[in-house]
Order: C-alpha cells, then structure tokens, then sequence
C-alpha cells in the first residue's frame, strides 16, 4: 500500500467526495478507522477519526446488518493490465477471494483523480473477511494477478465493523 489512492462516491453525507489518501505505514497514526452513519459503516485506514478525505485504498462500506460488504480502492497498473487481458480474452471478470469464495469485479475510471478504480462485494462473515481481521492481510486475484493489501494497525476495528455489517 505505497502509492497513492483515489476514493469515489461512498454514498455518506459526511464524505460527500473522498479524494486522495495514503496507506504508507511508515510511523505515522494512520489505523484501521471505522465511521458510522445511520444505517451505513466505512472502514478506512484513516489519520482521523473524524470523517476526512485522508483515507488509504482499499476502503470498506456496507449497509448496516447486510450481511455484504463492498470492497473498493484504486486499481494498480498490473490489476489494470489484467483487466485489459480478461477483455482482450472476452474473459470473466471474476474476482478470486482468498483464502476462499469468487465474486465479479467493477471497474470505473474517476475524472476526479484520474485513477480507475475497483469495487467488488464479499460476505461479511466468511473465510476472507475473517483472515482479514486476523491479520490485517486482504487479498484476491484477477486472472493470474494477486493483489495483496496488507496494515495491521488497528484490527480491533476491523472486527468493529465486521459486526455492524454481518446478519
């Protein structure tokens, strides 16, 4: 997580637009922060516990009790290079979760940032979430490109967040 990010629409009144932030674990208060709404949660590596635009990728967001969480960051250059061999192949846009579980992969370009984006869901409560919380490690594979996102400040919240949103 050492580049920088672009967030779109969250859909929460306090984070109208989140703009730019940065997942650099190097020393500073950034941490695993979760922000409610009414019925909406986002868990966001954050420097604040105040709503920012200071948010690193990727970031979280459910409905609260859903049961789903969406999954969304900024997309790298060798995940952009493998969504471009999934089209180029008219392949599947599937999303592998590890360390179990598949789902479909979105993709948007952000006029804001100049940056495309990804989003895709997961369950709340399953294999993936649960290694997530355990060890601040998040990964998944497109085609044979393995993305691995991994900040272990924080977890607690992690958890948090996993309750607002599960069933």
């Amino acid at each position: 997580m050492k580049s920088r990010h672009t967030m779109r629409r969250c859909g929460f009144a306090a984070f109208a637009v989140l703009a730019f932030g940065s997942m650099s674990a190097a020393a500073d208060d950034r941490r695993w922060r979760v922000f409610e709404e009414a019925d909406r949660a986002l868990l966001a590596a954050s420097r604040s516990d105040e709503p920012t635009d200071d948010l690193g990728s990727p970031f979280f967001r459910c409905q609260r009790k859903s049961g789903t969480v969406v999954v969304e960051g900024t997309a790298n250059q060798e995940l952009r290079d493998a969504v471009a061999d999934l089209i180029r192949s008219d392949g599947y846009p599937q999303v592998d979760l590890l360390p179990a579980g598949s789902t479909l992969l979105n993709v948007s370009y952000s006029e804001m940032g100049s940056n495309w984006q990804y989003s895709f869901e997961l369950e709340a409560v399953g294999k993936t979430f649960d290694e997530f919380k355990r060890t601040g490690r998040f990964t998944f594979n497109v085609g044979s490109t393995v993305v691995r996102e991994e900040f272990k400040v924080g977890l607690e919240n992690v958890a948090k967040f996993q309750m607002i949103c599960k069933r």
